[in-house]
């Protein structure tokens, strides 16, 4: 797992800055009758405008800006001119960003209007996970650690599953690095590879992507025809929260939450 120069975690800082700032516009943007493909060309235009590119864009054959998922759609999303919001809807972005070499990552999950109050819960929990998540987490932490938070306190909090074959990770030079970051106690699971990555420690200066993925039913998701969007089984609402965060010596530093 890489440690990255004072030099290389300020362009980091700027990537995550330009990706807090696009969210922030999205959020802005979201609302009754748009479209989810317009979302992304709103994405797209700010990002490249500000010297950056969408670092999803061409990622391993997908063609858009960034993921835009609705309602059961877990994650992945495939921005679409037909998929228009509607009052009550739940719609989870997920942003990539790449400036000069360095990527950033982060999703919110954004009402659309009024939501019911079981929706709102869904996306309330999902968000504090990620708080959860990062309390006490500092250099020589477990990745095990981040897991083990978030399953408690979604235990604690709800009745809501974990997606469990979904992880956060490792991000820098490349949008997806190692580790895995599984949303769970690792150690419960029964696959080795899980299990190794959960004792994993994290070094001073090296930068992950946690991103709680919960479900108002059960974990099970299957993915689309179109080989991308991942959905629930039970058509049950899901949510995303996700920012790309250093590691430092006595706490970390959140490149993609003004308000973190």
């Amino acid at each position: 797992m890489k440690s990255y120069s004072p030099e290389q975690l300020d362009l980091v800082r700027k990537s995550g800055e330009i990706l807090s700032k696009t969210l922030a516009l999205l959020e802005s943007k979201v609302a009754v009758g748009i479209s989810t493909l317009e979302l992304n060309d709103i994405a797209e235009a700010f990002i490249l405008k500000n010297d950056a590119v969408p670092s999803f864009k061409n990622y391993n054959g997908y063609t858009f800006a960034i993921c835009t998922s609705v309602n059961e759609e877990s994650i992945h999303g495939m921005p679409r001119k037909e998929k228009l919001l509607k009052e009550g809807d739940i719609v989870s972005v997920d942003v990539g960003v790449r400036y000069k070499g360095f990527c950033t990552d982060a999703a919110r999950t954004f009402a659309v209007g009024k939501i019911s109050a079981d929706a709102q819960k869904l996306v309330d929990i999902t968000r504090q996970c990620f708080f959860e998540a990062i309390r006490g987490l500092k250099a020589n932490s477990k990745v095990g650690d981040i897991g083990a938070r978030i399953e408690d306190y979604v235990r604690a909090n709800s009745d809501f599953s974990i997606i469990d074959n979904y992880f956060g990770h490792g991000v820098g030079e490349r949008v997806h690095e190692e580790p895995l970051i599984p949303n769970y106690r690792p150690a419960k699971t029964a696959k080795k590879v899980i299990k190794d990555v959960g004792r994993v420690r994290l070094p001073l200066h090296s930068v992950i992507a946690i991103e709680p993925m919960i479900n108002a039913g059960g974990k099970e998701v299957k993915v689309c025809p179109d080989k991308w969007t991942v959905v629930t089984v039970d058509g049950k609402l899901a949510a995303h929260y996700e920012n790309t965060l250093i590691i430092k010596e006595d706490g970390v530093e959140v490149v993609t939450e003004t308000n973190a």
